[in-house]
C-alpha cells in the first residue's frame, strides 16, 4: 500500500514504525519532511497537513486518540464530552488490565470500548452499546466479551441494551425505566409506522442532532404525528437539546402525564384491544 493511502486510512497521522511494517520505507518518509508533505508532531509520529485535529493534538500530547474520542472517529454515538480522550502512559484513559502499546494513531473500536466503560457512567456505557449494534459494529456476545475483565455491576450493563436509533433515544428509554415507567421501544404502530418509544397509549419521539436539516423527514413526522392523535395516541417529541440539557423538565412534563394516567387507554378501549389480540391468537 502507497505512503500516502496509508496516512489517509490513519486520519493523516501515523507512526514510522507503522508505516513501514506496511511497506512505507524510511528514505520515503524523509523525501515527505524535505518537501513539507509531512511535519513531525513528536519522536517517530507524523502528521499531513490534512490531518484530523483531534488526533494531532492527541499524538502531540504524548498519546493517541482513544477511549470515547476515538469511539467517536469511529462513527459510534457517544455523549457529549468537554475533552479529548487521550491513551497514553501519562494520560488518564485506562482499561481493565495491562495497558497496551500505542500502534496506531486512533484506537479501533474493541480497544477504544474497553477504555470507555472506566470513563463513561452507567447511563453513557448503555448508550454506546447500543450504537454498536444498532451499527452493527458488534453484537451483544461480542460487547459481553470485551466486557469480561470488567467489574460485575458493568457486565451486568449489557442487560440494559435495547434497540435505538440514536444516543438520545437510548437516553430517555433508560431515564424512564429508571423511575419505574414500562417503556416499549421501536415499535410498529398499524396507520403510523414505527415509533421510538411507546409507553401505553404515549408516543415519544426523539429528534437527533441533525434532525433540523432534513426538511422531508420533518414535515412526514408532523403528518405522522397529527395521523397518531386521530388513533387516540399522545405524542411528545423532544428535541437532542431537551435530552441532553432540560431533562429535568421533560421528566416533570412526563411524569405529570403519567401522574393523570393519560397514557392509559379507555377502559373501553383497552377491552377492545385485548379482545383484538385474542382473536389474532386463535
Amino acid at each position: 500500500m502507497e505512503l500516502a493511502e496509508l496516512l489517509v486510512r490513519e486520519h493523516g497521522v501515523a507512526r514510522a514504525k507503522y508505516l513501514i511494517d506496511r511497506g512505507a520505507t524510511m528514505a520515503e518518509i524523509r523525501t515527505c519532511l524535505r518537501s513539507g508533505t509531512l511535519r513531525q508532531l513528536r519522536r517517530g509520529w507524523y502528521a499531513t497537513s490534512y490531518a484530523e485535529p483531534t488526533v494531532e493534538s492527541a499524538v502531540r500530547s504524548g498519546g493517541v486518540l482513544g477511549c470515547v474520542s476515538a469511539l467517536q472517529v469511529h462513527g459510534i454515538w457517544v455523549p457529549p464530552q468537554v475533552r479529548i480522550h487521550v491513551r497514553g502512559r501519562h494520560h488518564p484513559c485506562r482499561q481493565y488490565g495491562p495497558r497496551e502499546p500505542e500502534v496506531r494513531s486512533v484506537d479501533d473500536v474493541l480497544l477504544a470500548l474497553r477504555h470507555a466503560i472506566r470513563c463513561l457512567d452507567d447511563e453513557g456505557i448503555v448508550v454506546v452499546c447500543d450504537s454498536l449494534i444498532h451499527l452493527r459494529v458488534m453484537s451483544e456476545a461480542d460487547i459481553g466479551r470485551v466486557l469480561t475483565g470488567a467489574p460485575g455491576r458493568i457486565r451486568r450493563l449489557i442487560d440494559r441494551c435495547d434497540r435505538a436509533e440514536s444516543g438520545t433515544e437510548s437516553m430517555v428509554r433508560l431515564r424512564l425505566r429508571r423511575l419505574g415507567i414500562v417503556v416499549e421501544t421501536q415499535v410498529v404502530i398499524p396507520g403510523i409506522g414505527r415509533v421510538d418509544l411507546l409507553v401505553g397509549r404515549l408516543i415519544i419521539e426523539v429528534d437527533g442532532v441533525r434532525y433540523h436539516v432534513d426538511p422531508e423527514r420533518f414535515e412526514n413526522d408532523r403528518r405522522r404525528d397529527r395521523r397518531a392523535v386521530q388513533l387516540g395516541y399522545t405524542v411528545i417529541r423532544l428535541s437532542y437539546r431537551q435530552v441532553l440539557y432540560d431533562w429535568a423538565e421533560v421528566e416533570r412534563d412526563i411524569l405529570e402525564v403519567v401522574r393523570r394516567r393519560d397514557h392509559r387507554w379507555p377502559r373501553r378501549e383497552r377491552y377492545r384491544r385485548r379482545s383484538g389480540e385474542r382473536g389474532q391468537g386463535q
